[in-house]
């Protein structure tokens, strides 16, 4: 059932965006052909990328296409397909949002388990207080205000990742770079994830098992890791599958605001260029993207929960 989802989400996305595309006051054939080109020599451009033909008939055949990672070449670069563009830029954006996801739990998490034993206390204030006021601040403002204190001020870290080294062979300096937009990022997530998972465990130290072993003298803090947090997760797990979207497109407004030639950057300028094809294919991809972490997000929920898996069979 869950694959049936998959294809038909991927189905209707990218019919729509195609026909978007299609329809869009911008002519591929001309970005194509340059400025100074005849009218003579864009048409045979036109008929070389069959924009004459119908429709239906463009759209089934990108889609054939598609399904083999052939999207088509691209005008951004003379020489390079549009999946050749993808894979470039694509490694960035993935390791922004999984950087971006891991400092967001890793930070969350422990402040929501000690707000939860101390309600009231100093730490849970200020870290309720803080999360207020990061809801209230957009990515790219927080972006700004680090980029100047962090980059600008102390130069802790750089404000343009342009050059960004590979993780795999200068993992210190990739990380460096990342950082400063991986934590600006995050922050947004932070503040949701905090308030949730507070609220729950709060909840959850409630419940009759939880007073027992406090009962029988269990140590608090192995009662709060080991016996409330993972019954609490559900809900955190719900906001990080629901928050997939939302940290796919902070990370095209981060990747501008640092200059990180990620898949956002290259969708702008795609769009600008007209390179439609390539704006499809990047559309199509992140269509099985979110629709794939829901689906793993779901397998989460009966690892954490089994009666969830009980309820579905």
């Amino acid at each position: 059932m869950r694959i049936l989802r998959l294809i038909l989400v991927f189905f209707v996305v990218t019919f729509f965006t195609f026909f978007l595309l299609d329809n869009s006051p911008g002519d591929p054939a001309a970005a194509r052909a340059g400025l100074n080109a005849t009218p003579e020599a864009i048409e045979q451009i036109r008929e070389e990328m069959g924009l004459n033909r119908p429709f239906l008939t463009r759209y089934f055949d990108w889609l054939g296409g598609a399904v083999q990672l052939d999207f088509g070449d691209s005008n951004v670069v003379t020489g390079f397909t549009s999946w050749r563009l993808i894979q470039n830029a694509l490694p960035k954006t993935i390791e922004l949002m999984v950087l971006a996801e891991v400092l967001a739990i890793g930070i969350s998490v422990p402040l929501a388990v000690a707000s939860a034993r101390r309600p009231g206390s100093w730490i849970d204030r200020v870290s309720s207080g803080g999360a207020f006021g990061l809801l209230a601040l957009p990515a790219f403002v927080l972006g700004i205000y680090l980029s100047f204190f962090f980059g600008v001020k102390l130069g802790w870290f750089p404000t343009i990742v342009e050059d960004l080294p590979s993780i795999f062979r200068n993992p210190i300096g990739n990380l460096h770079q990342m950082f400063l937009p991986s934590l600006t990022l995050a922050l947004n997530l932070v503040a949701v994830y905090l308030r949730l998972l507070r609220s729950d465990m709060i909840d959850t130290l409630q419940e009759d098992y939880v007073m027992l072993a406090q009962a029988r003298g269990m140590s608090e803090r192995r009662i709060m890791w080991r016996h409330v947090l993972r019954p609490s997760s559900l809900n955190l797990t719900t906001a990080i599958g629901l928050n997939i979207a939302a940290l796919i497109g902070g990370a095209f407004i981060i990747e501008v605001l640092f200059a990180i030639n990620g898949i956002g950057r290259l969708t702008i300028i795609s769009v600008f260029l007209e390179d439609y094809s390539t704006v499809a294919a990047i559309v199509a991809l992140l269509t099985v993207a979110y629709v794939a972490a829901n689906f793993a997000v779901d397998i989460l929920y009966s690892i954490l929960d089994p009666r969830i898996r009980h309820d579905n069979t």
